[in-house]
């Protein structure tokens, strides 16, 4: 990875434009976005195919802080590292102790299961997370500075079956949403393999005239790391990058049979892949072994679009000071998700099928009305209202907009007579029914629709 370095990395935060106080008070921060109402049916969805997917799979919650200490971020990926010197928004508390809010999940998840002891439970930790990132430089595929992800992990000791079960429940959870996808995918091998890398690069750096299509960044970085360019976005730098020999030719056997191993799982299972061996940081981490995975939109030639990126993070264990069998995750961007969604004009699924809509037609039936919206939900039923609005056409209009099956309403002569009018949703008919007979009524007419 490019080593830079920013002198003044603890005195930045989060910048705010210059505008007035009666400005400021109705402007947003820059490069934060707001989620509106009629934006959020997007985010409902992929909200629900991911815990769905959670369940599924019997992957467990986990809640984490949004601040951790800078220092877990320092050692996660490198106190040079382009995640610590550009991303990181940092901050320092009266005591002097220096804090930022997380850029990604995975280090604070690994920080969290070693605090808690989880990996010393013994079988196998299945980790499920979704929630809000922040980053302080996001020039990354047109990235907000706070973005969400959605994190499933496996942590234990298991071998390439683990890395695929990842792949493909994300595969499935694009297919789901409509969106054309494809797996890339390579493996960097284990330590041994790595060094025996390292070696043929800096074989390959050596030809002529070859470090001198690189950008200036990346001729100083490869001098440290030969492996720099592969993060690089300069296009020179990606050709160049092209042209060197792929990690896959310097597997060791067994890392090289556990690849073949996943590889093999995905042609049976009829999972569309591709071998990327450009593959090597992940989210601006170096810590990878083994297998690692991008999932991007089929056919995008672009960089820096992939929906969900993970692989095998033992390492990163292992840098934290404890030890694994294997550690793999994926982080599934939700952002990227819905925006893709979005653009190909996609149709989210109708509403929820609501089974009654309760009206009322005076103040004298509202009281009524509240007990009896009480009495349908606990009995099962699902029930909406608009209690806070009088007008009648007001209430059906609503009852329409949620997609409610039948609406009943109660007036003052309903209320003293002890009954309520029925009304089809449908068909429009409306009768009335004895207040005593209405949830046996109502589940016969619901089980019959």
């Amino acid at each position: 990875m490019p080593s830079k370095t920013n002198n003044n990395r603890y005195k930045k935060t989060i910048e705010v434009p210059k505008k007035s106080k009666e400005t400021a008070l109705l402007s947003k921060v820059r490069g934060l976005k707001d989620v509106l109402p009629d934006e959020y049916k997007y985010w409902d969805l992929v909200n629900r195919k991911l815990n769905d997917l959670a369940k599924i799979y019997n992957f467990q919650r986990t809640e984490l802080p949004l601040l951790e200490y800078q220092s877990l971020y320092d050692k996660a990926a490198g106190k040079n590292s382009v995640l610590v010197t550009e991303e990181l928004a940092l901050m320092q508390t009266k005591t002097g102790e220096k804090v930022a809010l997380r850029p990604d999940v995975l280090p604070g998840l690994v920080r969290s299961l070693l605090e808690h002891g989880l990996l010393n439970l013994g079988g196998i930790v299945k980790s499920f997370w979704t929630g809000p990132v922040v980053v302080y430089d996001a020039a990354q595929g047109g990235r907000a500075r706070q973005f969400t992800q959605a994190s499933f992990d496996l942590l234990g000791n298991f071998g390439a079956s683990g890395d695929v079960q990842l792949i493909l429940m994300a595969y499935h959870f694009f297919e789901e949403l409509q969106l054309e996808v494809e797996v890339q995918v390579n493996s960097v091998g284990c330590q041994e393999c790595h060094q025996a890398y390292l070696k043929e690069l800096n074989e390959a750096w050596k030809e002529r005239g070859r470090k001198a299509k690189l950008c200036n960044d990346c001729k100083k970085a490869v001098l440290k790391n030969p492996l720099a360019v592969f993060a690089c976005r300069e296009t020179a730098c990606i050709e160049v990058a092209a042209e060197l020999p792929p990690a896959v030719d310097h597997l060791c056997d067994g890392c090289r049979k556990h690849f073949e191993r996943v590889l093999e799982f995905l042609d049976n299972l009829s999972i569309p892949y591709a071998l990327n061996t450009k593959l090597f940081e992940l989210r601006g981490y170096d810590f990878w072994s083994k297998t690692i995975f991008e999932i991007v939109p089929l056919g995008e030639t672009r960089r820096h679009t992939a929906l969900a990126s993970g692989g095998n993070y033992a390492g990163l264990i292992d840098i934290l000071g404890a030890k694994i069998g294997a550690a793999s995750g994926i982080v599934i961007d939700v952002e990227r998700t819905i925006s893709r969604i979005r653009s190909h004009n996609i149709t989210v699924g109708g509403s929820e099928k609501i089974d009654i809509f309760i009206a009322q037609l005076a103040e004298s039936a509202k009281q009524k009305c509240m007990t009896l919206f009480e009495e349908l939900r606990r009995a099962g039923f699902k029930v909406r209202e608009h209690f806070i609005c009088d007008n009648l056409k007001g209430q059906l209009d609503e009852a329409e907009k949620v997609n409610a099956r039948f609406t009943l309403i109660l007036g003052q002569k309903e209320l003293m007579d002890d009954t309520i009018l029925l009304r089809d949703m449908e068909s429009g008919v409306q009768e009335t029914i004895d207040m005593r007979k209405l949830v046996n009524e109502l589940d016969r007419r619901l089980n019959i629709g």
